[in-house]
């Protein structure tokens, strides 16, 4: 077992490429996924950003915008986005900080995923 704390107190400044009013928070990694936390200041941005496996991007606190596939979506609190392996995105405060978990699924992940819930009895499908 392994406790690691995150969050205020926890975080570093972020300078992903392009990145500005970023901390985060390593909570996780292994040759599967990495798990971050990240809060973005109102005016700041993460990215862009882009993953090896697909993402899922939790917001938790605030609000925000993502541009993915030149697409603009805002997301709030208690919503999540998946995106697929190697799709940019930019992750945007404007009036409220944003703070969010970001999952990154290694490129091979998905497949050892469903091969591993079909062996343990699941429906998943490769």
């Amino acid at each position: 077992m392994n406790i690691r704390p995150f969050g205020p107190g926890h975080r570093r400044a972020d300078h992903a490429a392009g990145s500005n009013g970023v901390l985060s928070s390593a909570i996780f990694s292994n040759d599967v996924a990495q798990i971050t936390e990240f809060t973005v200041t109102p005016g700041g941005t993460y990215g862009p950003l882009r993953s090896a496996g697909d993402v899922v991007l939790v917001i938790i606190e605030g609000g925000g915008w993502v541009t993915a596939h030149d697409a603009l979506m805002q997301l709030a609190a208690g919503e999540s986005l998946h995106l697929e392996r190697l799709t940019p995105y930019t992750v945007a405060a404007h009036e409220l900080p944003l703070r969010a978990i970001l999952i990154e699924l290694s490129a091979g992940s998905g497949a050892e995923s469903a091969r591993s819930i079909r062996a343990n009895g699941g429906d998943a499908e490769e």
